[in-house]
């Protein structure tokens, strides 16, 4: 975003007579009337903070944003609750600006973590390049440069809020489990499995080489089923993304794998391995690494994301008044026509604004399960 109001216009000149190719006539000729200029709004300003702006550009990619985010969540937002985040866009526009400034004045760029956390979305999403990632965000009808840039700036202000707020928030004795107690129904576990994949990739390969590709599968599942450590076979013989971690693809509840899939990894015990199932990239090999039956968790296994949840409670007090103390100092101007329901004596804070990228900074290192939202393998 540029410093300078970005709203110009374009005049455009009236079109010149010609005249017409014939003989001439008698009396005077007319020239049609020239048009009038006409003015296009390209992009006006939202809102001042300091040397930067708000453009209505960022306005309504903002404002689209939240419609996209409400069609993935689930449950989906209430009427009311979309409602109240459209209200409070700018509020929220201008409480992230504020904290990238922070950023800059720290001197924090985030280039390595947004490169590190591009590559995991690709891995998490199965897809072979960094340029297959690209096109599956253009084909979502997202600009990539935008993807990029809301996991950039979502790290850098989750850096700031781990350096000047985190460090205030105390975990009192006894919160965690509290909270526990209090809200049991909300840590009730679904049936899944953790799985590990080799891939053995037949994708650009002569036709005449997948035979010998399929030994190769045949032989690596027949040392895994002897009980040959599977991650060591995966970092040796894979061609997924996965690879390096030793084919660790994570968590996947009931009902997000393809059925065919599901039936034949649900029926293997803990340890258990398929055999070589055939897809579309080339011969898959996967390994349960453990089976989580549905029920109720005990505080042990709910754990971190009690403590998740604990920390945010906290979070909400402390970076309201942080956020308070930067528009403090900071210079702010609305444009007419737009309300920052954060200039009140008593602004909120959307805490989830801030943790988009990296929810789980807390003082303790808290790691998330992640759950399937579908497997992306095609098994034939």
């Amino acid at each position: 975003m540029s410093r300078f109001s970005l709203r110009f216009t374009l005049l455009l000149p009236a079109a010149l007579a010609c005249a017409a190719f014939a003989a001439p006539r008698p009396g005077p000729r007319s020239n049609p009337a020239p048009r009038k200029p006409r003015a296009v709004t390209v992009e006006s300003i939202v809102a001042w903070i300091n040397n930067k702006v708000i453009t209505t550009v960022d306005y309504r990619k903002a404002l689209q944003e939240i419609s996209v985010d409400a069609r993935s969540q689930n449950p989906p937002p209430t009427a009311a609750q979309l409602a109240a985040q459209k209200k409070n866009l700018l509020r929220d526009l201008i409480d992230q600006q504020l904290l990238l400034q922070r950023a800059s004045d720290l001197g924090y760029s985030a280039e390595s973590q947004t490169i590190h956390e591009l590559d995991q979305i690709r891995q998490n999403m199965h897809l072979p390049t960094m340029r297959a990632l690209r096109q599956a965000v253009q084909a979502q009808g997202q600009s990539y440069a935008d993807f990029r840039q809301n996991i950039k700036h979502g790290i850098l202000t989750q850096l700031v809020i781990q350096q000047d707020v985190a460090p205030r928030i105390d975990m009192p004795p006894g919160a965690v489990r509290k909270y526990y107690e209090k809200h049991k129904s909300q840590f009730i576990s679904h049936a899944g499995v953790d799985l590990s994949e080799i891939l053995i990739s037949t994708q650009g390969v002569k036709k005449s080489a997948v035979p010998r590709l399929h030994t190769l599968a045949e032989e690596v599942q027949q040392r895994a089923a002897r009980g040959e450590q599977f991650s060591k076979l995966a970092k040796t013989y894979s061609n997924g993304a996965t690879a390096d971690k030793g084919g660790s693809i994570g968590f996947f509840k009931k009902g997000t794998l393809a059925p065919q899939l599901e039936k034949i990894v649900f029926a293997l015990p803990a340890g258990g391995v398929t055999q070589v199932l055939n897809t579309a990239n080339g011969y898959l090999i996967l390994k349960v690494d453990s089976k989580h039956p549905a029920g109720q968790e005990t505080l042990a296994q709910a754990r971190p994301q009690v403590e998740q949840q604990v920390y945010e409670q906290l979070l909400q007090p402390e970076l309201k008044t942080y956020l308070e103390n930067l528009r403090a100092k900071a210079y702010i101007k609305i444009a007419k026509g737009y309300v920052d329901t954060g200039a009140g004596k008593n602004p909120g804070v959307n805490i989830t604004h801030f943790m988009r990228v990296l929810p789980q900074d807390l003082p303790k290192k808290i790691h998330h399960k992640t759950s399937g939202g579908g497997s992306g393998f095609g098994v034939s």
